[in-house]
């Protein structure tokens, strides 16, 4: 048997190869969440019942692709949930259909007499609050837009093409 060890710079081969693939495979992960965070706001965009509130915080201005850690390996992760709470605390009931609590209804007036406000024109239904102070029930759940899946489903479409195209998947 020969063994032949080769260095460069002082370091063997295996670790330059092992550096190099790994800043590789962080670069494909920033590559596809960046893909996946576009693909999350053409979601949001597509499913919106209502025009684009003119002030506040908006949904897809909440979600971003950041760097994370699992298991000592670098990536990046799109959505970080504790920053949605906070800013845009109503993320999951647009996706799911649903609030945290269960419901399905937004609260009103009856239920929070300070829920007051009034319908801007134009706006397709966006309540405003300040003056005039008119008070709002809403009946009608809040259908689920499910703009988390239809991102997913395209990014895992995407990454299977890549994969079958490449011959590594039948």
């Amino acid at each position: 048997m020969i063994t032949i060890l080769i260095q460069r710079a002082g370091l063997p081969i295996p670790t330059v190869v092992s550096k190099v693939v790994g800043q590789l495979s962080e670069l494909h992960t920033k590559v596809l969440a960046d893909a996946h965070k576009k693909e999350l706001d053409k979601a949001i965009d597509e499913t919106r019942e209502r025009v684009l509130k003119p002030t506040g915080l908006h949904l897809k201005n909440q979600i971003d692709y950041e760097p994370v850690t699992e298991f000592n390996l670098p990536g990046y992760g799109v959505g970080n949930i504790e920053k949605l709470n906070k800013n845009a605390p109503w993320w999951a009931w647009i996706n799911y259909g649903r609030a945290f609590s269960g419901r399905t209804i937004p609260p009103g007036t009856d239920e929070n007499p300070r829920i007051v406000g009034h319908f801007e024109p134009d706006t397709k239904g966006i309540f405003t609050k300040g003056s005039p102070r008119f008070p709002m029930n809403p009946k009608k759940a809040i259908s689920a837009h499910n703009y988390i899946e239809k991102a997913l489903g395209v990014m895992v479409s995407k990454v299977r093409m890549i994969l079958k195209k490449e011959g590594q998947i039948v």
